[in-house]
Parts: structure tokens; sequence; C-alpha cells
């Protein structure tokens, strides 16, 4: 019902787990919405936001404690809710920075919100488990696309810098220049390496924890600097809507937030440090 019609691109899935202040962010030990037993059915009470896709998904996932006397990551449980449920309200569509997204970043509420028992994902208590074993290969192909497009902004530089003369030279004979076209091809090899290994280690059945964080930080902010860049090489051009590099770097900005801010990653590399 779901899986197949999502793997050909038919359909488009939605996940909840993000909540408002004083709910679940950063820390998901603060999950606030509550999914109660009522005989064979659970009924959902929450409040989100920054659900990706909200607009036109054709089923949620939504994480809810489903035991309040156990910790968060074995009292907390996956739902699959259709879209067309009782119960689902899509609040709005968040204003955000950077372009728009496919289904915008939805704030959503369940009201009373009825499922069966079937509508469990995996097991009774196994949604913390869950979306870390999704959230370590996710934050590889947030790491590969945006490598990709930071690829393509150092690209777009590198041609205007060969092409525009300043001061009785190309700037690719400025010193300065030089320096931000090499500091940001380091910024993507070693970012494309700290990806390769991670990759490697998840291939392995390794769950790589570690190597994921590493990436995700080095990545997120890596690309920053590479649009920061790249922007400041092509000057007036980059600021200006002509190039695409003003857009990818509103939008950049983000990365080092979602899918574990910068901070939190640095949390879990250290841990293992110590």
């Amino acid at each position: 019902r779901y899986l197949k019609p999502l793997a050909a691109g038919e359909i488009r899935s939605a996940f909840a787990m993000t909540e408002p202040p004083p709910g679940a962010g950063s820390d998901p030990t603060m999950l606030l919405t509550r999914a109660e037993r009522d005989g064979d059915h659970w009924i959902i009470n929450g409040h989100k936001w920054w659900t990706t896709g909200a607009e036109g998904a054709a089923f949620f996932l939504i994480m809810a404690r489903t035991d309040a006397n156990l910790p968060t990551h074995k009292g907390s449980t996956l739902f699959i809710a259709p879209a067309d449920t009782p119960g689902i309200e899509i609040v709005r569509l968040i204003p955000h920075m950077g372009g728009l997204d496919v289904g915008g970043h939805g704030e959503v509420k369940f009201h009373d919100l009825r499922l069966p028992e079937r509508a469990i994902l995996g097991a009774l208590g196994e949604g913390f488990a869950l979306t870390q074993a999704r959230l370590g290969p996710a934050r590889l192909t947030h790491c590969m696309r945006w490598l990709g497009i930071a690829q393509r902004a150092l690209e777009i530089a590198t041609q205007y810098a060969v092409e525009r003369r300043a001061f009785g030279k190309s700037l690719t004979e400025h010193q300065a220049v030089q320096w931000m076209l090499a500091d940001s091809e380091m910024d993507l090899q070693s970012g494309r390496l700290l990806v390769q290994k991670a990759a490697w280690l998840l291939d392995r059945g390794d769950q790589a924890r570690q190597e994921t964080s590493m990436a995700k930080v080095h990545v997120a902010e890596a690309v920053n600097r590479v649009l920061d860049r790249a922007i400041q090489i092509c000057g007036g051009l980059g600021i200006s809507r002509d190039l695409p590099l003003s857009a990818w770097y509103e939008a950049a900005r983000a990365f080092r937030i979602y899918d574990g801010a910068s901070e939190v990653h640095r949390m879990v590399i250290a841990r293992q440090v110590v």
C-alpha cells in the first residue's frame, strides 16, 4: 500500500517528528505528541512543525509517545496515517529562508486522530530506533546533494574569475581569489571523503554514528563557506538573481540546523572521543 508506490515515485510521504517549543526539537526526549490506546485503536493528539512535504503527501509518518512511563527512546512509536484520515490539520506551510520546496514545510496538528493497531510502523516502542536507522543514511543524502550544489557554485565562480579582468589582469591571477578557489576545493574534497567513508561503513552494516555526524557537520559548514566565497568572487553579479548563487546561499544556511544541528553532532562526536 505504501512502499511500492513510494519507491515508484507515484506518491510522497511526510515525516512528522519535530515539534514547536516546548516540544521536541534537537532533544527528542521532549516529545509531547501522545498516542493512547483505545481498544484495538490508537488516539493521537499533538502539534508538529517542519513536517517536510506535508502539502500533497499521501501519508504521514507520525512519532508519538505511547508509554509515558518509559524513556523516550523506548516509549515512542511511529504510526502511518493516510493524509485523508480525519483528525489531521495542516495549519500552514511555514515561510522560510530560501526557495520553495516540494510540498513545503508544514505545521500540523493532530486532533483525536484515530488509527488501527496495524498503523504502527515496525513494532510498539521502536519509533526512536527506526528514526535513528533512517537519519544516518539520510544525512549523507543531504551531504551529497549539497556537495553537488557547492561544486557547481565553485565552477560558476571559477569561470567568472577566468573571464573577469580587474586591475590589469584576470581575477584568477590575483592571490586573494586564488586562495578562495583553493580553500573551496579543499573543503569539497574533504567533504566527499568523509561522506564516502561513512557510506562505506553503513554498507558494511556499521551504524557509523560518529562518521555520519562528522560528515554532516563538516559538509554543512563547508558548503556555506564555498557558496560564500563564490558570491564574493562574483561580486555584484553574485548577489544578483542572474546567477543561482544567492538563492543557494539562502537555502544552504538551514543545512546547519536540519537533520541535527552542528552543535548536537559535535556533542555526539565528542562523546565518542571521550
